[in-house]
């Protein structure tokens, strides 16, 4: 690894991305944008996100940081506190303050910047190159204001503890708008290593990335290792593939002893605990060979505890820790936009911890003391202690004026266990006076963007649950919900909670989801698909903000016969934000299946979702007829007659399938081509619209191509659906068996590898067929673990199968692999193109999706088909504009 910025499938090295990030920095200034302007930068994380990150400090931007997820209402109070001039945005982000730039646009339209230096010197200059939010546990959320020197400075410093090497792979599963995460972006900038973005909140996904990378260094909260473990223990393969981790690091938030313990036991390795804050950057950290507690401080950093007295503690005893630092905040910011500095003297956290006689810092947590039978206790510190029970726990302390102080423990319990049970085993690991007054059983801890306990919403769910007595039950997900205010671009917003109820249910009841799911899709295709719809529930309320699509009466859906769940998400559940009511007909090929899934998810929701189990005409003639808008998904054929069948206001999507094709151009990285081929392809045992129809290779590359491909396709394993380990299993559909083994037979001399079909069990092995783009080629739709390969010799013949008529019909997205622009020009003039990476990454079910062929997706209305991306609540804004276009419409 020769260092650079790298994701899922792309890799950055250090000359492009220093190219990259002056280039933006200079259509930033084309734009406007000025030394020590006041920029609000707000996204998820990205490697665009990091390109623009440091192309506004190139530019010495004041650089306002918010999270992504915060509400548009606390953005905008961030944007006017900070009085910022301009927003640097993801496209999905409502926040809008200033004149916005979108962060896409800005790295997709950068100009040339040669070779001109990335230089960070003008923000390492700036009095307010950086402004974060303090985490608001205690309070809303402060401005916090640091000169550039003062960050660079303590990362710097940060970076000789640790001992980080140009060879490192840093993986930090942390969010870079916040102090944290931004420090390892930064030092990954000083140490001109590695560093990989992957998706924090898909952990599954994120350790597998980083065994694929490499990974050498990894940070996270303790509540992220907590899952990590947690997955590991039913994934043991995902832990044991990031041996080439060498540092294991934790931060955010105190780190208990039982997390620790847990942890070593299950890796053979420690956690380096380290302690921090906004105000300050980092204070002291464990490195390896100096593992206690959280190590020393750093150089020119001192850690003072102060007694309730104000006076230092002798080494061992529990105080407030206070900092001198040359690093430490400029101040807080005014509502003026000004800077009150801090009062001179050491810089007093609010945490409490303890210093041990050879100079270790160990953190406990908040300051917050209360007194109970005559002792003072720290909620936060019985909390640690707490954990020794063998579960995270948050302790929150209430005053009473009848019984004096109560302390009420939260206990996050993926099996949901008793409180009674609880009180047990946390009763056992402290002393009486300690002891909890209720205990109260969550699901997972709630979280604010910090990954922090979030103590509002802990709050809300104590009031809801008071009179839960001494060992409350455990809450059900809906009660951990706060009201849901109107909006006026969702026409049904209280249905909100509804949604969040399903997300709930579908982590809660996840067992008897994928029992569902299993019957008719592999385990880890299942699986995949749960975690697909639950990502789309999350953004929901954002896609119908984004697009404000108006008040529908009635909206009638065909549904497809595979991702049954996903597919009630993206076409029930969220259209049900702004329709009415909902008919829909499950596919006859998965009529029972989708009939169960209804059944799970009906009673959690309350929705007007009908299902109607009648033939297609009876639907035609009934619901559909009724219906201001139709979503179809399935044969193209069948679109057309119902279309036909329909008036001219009435609306209607159609979800059809894509030749997908895959191409591998000369000098591609075929490792990563391969993975995704059989990724793709492999997906529910081909059975998915996704997979692509055909792979269109290089001669240059073909030979290693195809050996690749063999060799991976053997490896895979076969098994039933509900096997955890199988990569593939039986074909479900019997059109598929049928096509796939009539396909095979009249194609026999072109196989190289596979090609069996055992009809007993329906299996059909991954079967690789090549032939050259000069014989007569007839591209065929199949639903099947079949690669089609075929070889052209030059780019004309590459393009004369893309321009034929059956690929340009079919035009919804394409896949190219390796460095060749005029192709992928060409197929986005009608694809959504995915450059070095599949259709599997790009795709989100908040965003449009699909390409130009009517074959693939359109929309039609009033006689008019178009095709285009479709996403349903986009689909409405854009063609049901005006109140006469809505059938009971007002």
């Amino acid at each position: 690894m020769t260092g650079g910025l790298l994701a899922a499938n792309s890799v950055r090295p250090w000359a492009e991305l220093e190219r990259a990030a002056c280039g933006i920095a200079e259509g930033l200034r084309e734009r406007g944008v000025r030394t020590a302007d006041r920029v609000l930068l707000c996204g998820d994380n990205s490697a665009e996100y990091v390109l623009v990150l440091l192309a506004l400090m190139r530019l010495g931007a004041s650089i306002v940081l918010t999270d992504h997820r915060q509400t548009p209402q606390e953005a905008r109070r961030a944007a006017d506190v900070a009085q910022v001039r301009w927003t640097v945005a993801d496209a999905g982000v409502a926040t809008s303050a200033g004149r916005r730039l979108e962060i896409t646009e800005l790295v997709e339209d950068r100009p040339d910047a040669g070779t001109a230096e990335l230089s960070l010197r003008d923000w390492y200059c700036l009095p307010d190159g950086l402004i974060t939010w303090s985490s608001g546990t205690r309070g809303p959320a402060k401005g916090v204001v640091r000169s550039g020197k003062s960050f660079l400075d303590n990362v710097e410093r940060s970076r000789r503890r640790m001992g980080y090497r140009p060879d490192d792979v840093l993986m930090p599963l942390l969010p870079f708008s916040h102090q944290y995460g931004l420090s390892m972006v930064l030092l990954w900038w000083q140490v001109r290593c590695s560093l990989l973005v992957a998706p924090y909140r898909r952990l599954d996904h994120a350790l597998e990335l980083g065994g694929r990378w490499g990974a050498t260094v990894l940070d996270a909260t303790p509540m992220t290792y907590h899952s990590v473990l947690n997955l590991g223990a039913g994934r043991p393969g995902l832990l044991s593939a990031l041996r080439t981790v060498r540092m294991w690091c934790v931060g955010g938030s105190p780190l208990s002893p039982a997390l620790a313990d847990r942890f070593r036991a299950a890796t053979g390795r420690p956690l380096l605990d380290g302690y921090g804050s906004t105000e300050t950057g980092n204070i002291a950290l464990a490195a390896p060979g100096d593992e206690t507690g959280c190590g020393h401080p750093l150089d020119a950093v001192e850690v003072l505890v102060l007694d309730t007295g104000g006076a230092v503690a002798a080494p061992g005893r529990l105080g407030e820790i206070a900092v001198q630092s040359p690093d430490l905040t400029s101040g807080y910011l005014e509502p003026d936009g000004g800077v009150r500095p801090l009062p001179p003297g050491p810089h007093r956290t609010g945490d409490v911890g303890f210093v041990d006689e050879d100079g270790h810092v160990f953190v406990l947590g908040r300051r917050g003391a209360v007194h109970r039978m005559g002792h003072t206790l720290y909620p936060d510190v019985l909390a640690h202690k707490a954990a020794a029970c063998g579960a995270p726990v948050h302790v929150l302390a209430t005053e009473d004026e009848r019984t004096g102080c109560q302390l009420v423990f939260v206990v996050a319990d993926p099996r949901l266990r008793a409180g009674g049970y609880w009180r047990r085993r946390i009763q056992d690991v402290l002393p009486s006076y300690e002891h909890p007054n209720r205990v109260v059983v969550v699901e997972e801890m709630p979280l604010n963007s910090n990954g922090k306990p979030d103590t509002g919403q802990l709050d809300r769910l104590l009031r809801g649950t008071a009179s839960g007595g001494a060992s409350s039950p455990a809450v059900p997900a809906q009660t951990r919900r706060g009201p849901t205010p109107r909006n006026a671009r969702i026409p049904f917003a209280e249905r909100l909670d509804a949604l969040r109820a399903v997300e709930d249910f579908l982590r809660n009841e996840r067992g008897a989801v994928l029992d569902v799911l299993t019957e008719i899709s592999p385990l880890k295709t299942a699986e995949s698909e749960l975690a697909s719809s639950l990502a789309t529930l999350a953004g929901a309320r954002a896609e119908v903000e984004r697009h404000g699509p108006r008040r529908l009466s009635r909206l009638a859906v065909f549904m497809p016969s595979n991702v049954l769940c996903y597919s009630y998400v993206l076409y029930l559940l969220v259209p049900a934000l702004y329709a009415e009511r909902i008919a829909f007909r499950a596919s006859a090929q998965v009529g029972a299946p989708a009939r169960r899934l209804h059944e799970l998810l009906a009673p959690v929701h309350g929705l007007p979702v009908h299902p109607h189990q009648v033939s297609q005409r009876r639907f035609v003639d009934e619901p559909v007829s009724e219906a201001d808008v139709v979503v179809f998904t399935g044969a193209y054929d069948n679109a057309e007659q119902i279309r036909s069948r329909l008036r001219p206001e009435q609306l209607m999507l159609f979800f059809g399938q894509g030749v997908n094709p895959f191409v591998v151009a000369s000098g591609a990285d075929l490792d990563l081509a391969v993975a995704d081929a059989v990724r793709i392809r492999m997906l529910n045992s081909g059975q998915d619209c996704f997979g692509p129809d055909v792979f269109l290779v290089d001669a240059a590359e073909a030979d290693r191509f195809v050996e690749l491909l063999v060799k991976r396709l053997g490896e895979l394993r076969y098994g039933d659906y509900r096997d955890a380990d199988a990569d593939y299993g039986p074909l479900f559909y019997d059109s598929a068996l049928q096509k796939a083994t009539e396909y095979l037979r009249r194609n026999h001399e072109r196989i190289v590898f596979g090609g069996r079909v055992d009809l007993r069990d329906r299996h059909l092995h991954p079967t690789v067929l090549v032939r050259s783009s000069s014989d007569d080629l007839v591209v065929e739709e199949l639903f099947s673990p079949i690669f089609n390969v075929v070889v052209h010799h030059d780019r004309e013949q590459l393009r004369a199968v893309l321009r034929t008529p059956f690929v340009t019909d079919r035009a919804m997205a394409a896949m190219v692999y390796g460095d060749d622009p005029e192709t992928v020009e060409l197929l986005a003039r009608r694809h959504q193109v995915c450059h070095n990476r599949s259709i599997l990454d790009a795709e989100n079910g908040n965003r449009p999706f699909g390409g130009h062929g009517i074959v693939a997706n359109y929309a039609a209305h009033r006689g008019r088909r178009v095709a285009e991306p479709l996403l349903v609540s986009k689909a409405v804004a854009d063609h049901l504009s005006a109140a006469s276009d809505v059938i009971g419409g007002r």
